[in-house]
């Protein structure tokens, strides 16, 4: 199963690397208090199922079975104060490094697409506060397993009637477990 707690420590680890030295990156929630501008927050907005999870036969006598199923999510970064425009380029750019494909990659993360960057300045009580954001879209494997069962025991009963409706064959078979 996906551990979302080590997923946002993978992505938390990536964007601590990818913006400037000493810039502090929170995790944004409604009334998580937050930092002095200048920071990144970072937000898992959507997780989607991408089509039917696969299903292998059982793996073993017992009945146990692994299935497998992409998922894509959405994650949300926000940049406040300074430049952010010039910060999450960076760190959208970051996306295109190998070295950072490959990091992901290692902890099960595949980066696939992103939103433009957008300039969503808001006015703060009296001053306008500097803010940029863009959504970037990974995609995981979702793998679990499942006790599917095995038949144990079949049982095939066989009647045979004549046109008059009387039985003359009445037969049970029994096919033990192999």
């Amino acid at each position: 199963m996906i551990d979302f707690n080590q997923v946002r420590t993978y992505l938390y680890n990536w964007a601590i690397a990818n913006i400037p030295s000493g810039m502090p990156v929170i995790w944004l929630y409604p009334n998580a208090p937050r930092p002095t501008i200048d920071y990144v927050s970072l937000y898992i907005s959507t997780v989607t199922q991408v089509g039917w999870d696969y299903n292998q036969d059982p793996l073993s006598d017992a009945g146990s079975g692994e299935f497998v199923g992409d998922r894509e999510f959405t994650l949300q970064c926000q940049a406040y104060g300074g430049d952010p425009l010039t910060v999450l380029e960076t760190l959208r750019t970051s996306l295109q490094k190998q070295t950072v494909l490959d990091s992901l990659r290692a902890n099960g993360i595949v980066f696939f697409n992103w939103n433009p960057i957008s300039d969503v300045t808001e006015l703060v009580d009296s001053r306008y506060e500097q803010r940029g954001t863009f959504d970037v879209f990974f995609r995981m494997a979702n793998v679990y397993s499942d006790n599917l069962g095995v038949i144990d025991t079949v049982e095939i009963e066989e009647i045979i009637k004549d046109p008059s409706g009387t039985i003359i064959h009445d037969v049970t078979v029994t096919i033990p477990p192999t």
